[in-house]
């Protein structure tokens, strides 16, 4: 995401939609849930996949995914992963934001959208998904947006602290504690996966890792390229996506 002027970057946050901290869980070390609520958010339609954009700093924006918003009652929330977490060193923009958030704080929610190559599609059949812990509220949001229609299979990897929660979160899908290296367990894990009929796959997270993983999906699970699905949502060189 860029970053701009602070002038210029207030100009577009004022023009997002205004809501309120209602209320934040710490799940664990690496995870926490923000609640929002605002008028705007009335009336919207949602699916899972879509992103928002938020002012994390004076001139830094990032995009995050909701993991849950609710159109009647105008309430919305997202599921953080924070990386200073288990990466030493100064926090991020988005990490030092959401460290200091606090209920009643006023926040601009830029935009809910999805891009045309990575929407939620409420098919028969499994839903393969593949990413880290950046992405565990997106396939947390998946699961209950499809509900009986369809079932999801799949694997993350996450901090070895997170695998008890991150498993009760995402129900179906193999949670495998994340090695030093980016993708590592994540890749191994594919290349001994076990066969099933599998309709289509969405994939995201580590951009570099998204790549390799597109092949062995393709080849394991006999899909078309056309069935998968990928969007990064960060990469190992560059600054947020």
């Amino acid at each position: 995401m860029p970053s701009l002027p602070a002038p210029f970057a207030r100009m577009i946050e004022v023009r997002g939609m205004p809501c309120t901290v209602t209320d934040t869980e710490d799940l664990s070390p690496s995870f926490r849930r923000v609640h929002l609520a605002g008028e705007r958010l009335k009336g919207r339609e949602w699916a899972p996949c879509q992103v928002t954009t938020l002012l994390v700093s004076p001139t830094a924006f990032r995009r995050y995914t909701p993991d849950a918003v609710d159109a009647v009652t105008g309430r919305m929330s997202i599921l953080f992963y924070r990386h200073s977490a288990v990466v030493p060193g100064p926090p991020s923009p988005g990490d030092a934001w959401l460290d200091g958030l606090a209920v009643g704080d006023p926040v601009s929610v830029m935009g809910l959208e999805a891009t045309r190559s990575f929407r939620a599609r409420a098919e028969p059949g499994t839903t393969f998904v593949c990413g880290d812990a950046t992405t565990v509220g997106l396939w947390s949001s998946m699961i209950r947006w499809l509900g009986d229609r369809g079932r999801v299979r799949g694997v993350v990897e996450v901090p070895a602290q997170d695998v008890p929660l991150v498993r009760d979160l995402l129900p179906g899908v193999q949670v495998v504690a994340q090695s030093p290296q980016p993708g590592e367990a994540l890749l191994s894990w594919l290349g001994d996966a076990p066969p099933e009929a599998v309709t289509h796959a969405y994939l995201s997270g580590h951009g570099q890792t998204i790549q390799r993983a597109r092949n062995l999906v393709r080849t394991r699970y006999d899909l078309h390229r056309s069935a998968i699905y990928t969007q990064p949502y960060w990469a190992t060189g560059k600054v947020g996506l």
